[in-house]
């Protein structure tokens, strides 16, 4: 199949190399000149890194490195992608003995280890940029589009920030925009087998970001509404769909399966949503003043300094991370308290009492509807600030929606529905921090690429005009 895959990529004019090397070269020399973290392993990165280092000694998924070769048991965590990639470029450079409880657990165990680790991170960046040049030319047939979608990613200096911690947003970055290219190419294919390429990326990205197991069942309906929609090529179509399917549902109800022995429940990760939805919840109780003082503090930049001059600073003051009755820690701090609160009054263990807490939540959520989709819209706002052109390719990504869904253009509608799920679901679901939405960039890619092709033909088209001869007469 990847030969297959190779053989449809057509050859680069010189032209369209210089700009992919350029792009690539200002990437990876822009990323160079961050400032390098002192604690790539710090908080969520010390469980990828655990995960790794076990499956890199002993071939098991367990968190916790504190486990030998005798006592160590499968068990469930974050998602294995990231660890699984993390265990080879661990054991590449030969840095898994520098990593030990001791030092993972208290102050970090420093840089040196990790240095293969960040490099594979800005390579992977630098690998979505090229995925999305030759995706949006297939979509475009436009080489000048293509380097457009491609420089969106080489040149997003804001989501290259978090290159050297240890986490899985650059993987997912990468795999985000792989799956927008194996989409294109299965597209325009007759053979079904073809769409084993977009399906096995898909498993990748949902084993690497938990939430697009909410997805597939999106991803299912939209399928079949377009075999549905058809008609004479309606056998194709269920062929493809059906292919598409099976080879993303399987390893994943395999892995849920895995995961119901150790547990006795059918679960993707380790139980965190009652956690996500705690810090979502809390933004429910903002009133109106609150509600524009989310949109000010959360833009890129100065937001929080206007924030702090255009209202009282007992509005503002609850943005802040680490403030003692601020969103964040009400959230964070607020679920385990409440977990803990069911199982002293009501002696339920631990996994009873979480799900009777989060089930909680989701009642208070599904009891104001309409306020929690209104508190949805500044959380969206949020999270678009991962990309360093938000301003113009957030709207730019808005219109383009619109324009195909109207159009009913079935190739744009399947490559933007992830971008635009990742969107939604953090947003509803989250906190929403803006790295969150590395697997959004994808879709905003696209739409800035088309908005660069409509500004071009629109000078082009006012030059014409300009440069049209005076009728005679005149």
């Amino acid at each position: 199949m990847m030969r297959n895959v190779l053989a449809t990529l057509k050859p680069l004019g010189k032209s369209q190399v210089f700009w992919c090397v350029l792009g690539a070269i200002i990437c990876l020399v822009w990323m160079g000149t961050l400032r390098d973290t002192k604690h790539p392993d710090y908080a969520d990165a010390s469980q990828y890194i655990g995960i790794a280092v076990n499956l890199a000694k002993f071939g098991t998924v367990n968190e916790s490195i504190n486990a030998t070769a005798e006592t160590i048991k499968p068990a469930i965590g974050r998602e294995p992608g990231y660890p699984a990639l993390l265990s080879l470029v661990l054991r590449a450079n030969g840095s898994i003995d520098k990593i030990t409880p001791s030092c993972l657990y208290n102050d970090g165990c420093g840089t040196e280890p990790y240095i293969l680790a960040k490099w594979t991170n800005r390579l992977l960046i630098v690998a979505a940029g090229f995925a999305m040049f030759f995706a949006v030319r297939g979509i475009t047939g436009s080489p000048f589009a293509a380097i457009m979608g491609g420089m969106h990613i080489w040149l997003n200096h804001q989501a290259h920030k978090n290159h050297d911690y240890v986490i899985s947003d650059p993987l997912a970055l990468f795999l985000a925009s792989l799956l927008v290219f194996a989409i294109v190419w299965a597209w325009k294919q007759r053979n079904p087998l073809t769409w084993i390429f977009p399906g096995l990326t898909f498993v990748w990205l949902a084993f690497t970001k938990a939430i697009y197991i909410y997805f597939l069942p999106i991803a299912v309906v939209v399928g079949l509404l377009f075999v549905l929609m058809s008609k004479s090529n309606w056998r194709s179509s269920a062929a493809k769909f059906f292919v598409f399917t099976i080879v993303a549902v399987t390893p994943i109800a395999l892995w849920m399966d895995r995961n119901h022995d150790i547990t006795d429940r059918y679960q993707f990760t380790d139980s965190r949503g009652g956690i996500a939805l705690s810090t979502r919840v809390v933004f429910n109780d903002m009133n109106l003043t609150d509600y524009l003082a989310a949109f000010t503090y959360w833009t890129r930049g100065a937001g929080d300094g206007w924030a702090e001059k255009l209202f009282p600073a007992d509005v503002v003051k609850p943005f802040g991370w680490y403030e003692e009755d601020g969103y964040y820690l009400r959230g964070q701090l607020g679920f385990g308290k409440r977990v803990t609160q069911l199982i002293n009054s009501e002696g339920l263990s631990y996994a009873d009492a979480n799900d009777r807490a989060e089930q909680e939540i989701k009642d208070a959520i599904l009891s104001r509807p309409v306020k929690h989709l209104a508190t949805t819209l500044p959380l969206i706002y949020r999270g678009i600030w991962i990309d360093e052109f938000a301003a113009i390719t957030f709207p730019a990504f808005v219109v383009l929606l619109g324009v195909v869904l109207r159009r009913r253009n079935g190739l744009l509608i399947a490559v933007l529905l992830p971008s635009l799920f990742s969107l939604l679901f953090y947003a509803a679901f989250s906190l929403n921090v803006a790295r969150y939405q590395m697997t959004a960039l994808p879709g905003f890619a696209i739409a800035f690429a088309y908005l660069a092709m409509w500004v071009r033909t629109q000078l082009q088209n006012w030059r014409d005009r300009k440069n049209l001869p005076m009728e005679e007469g005149n």
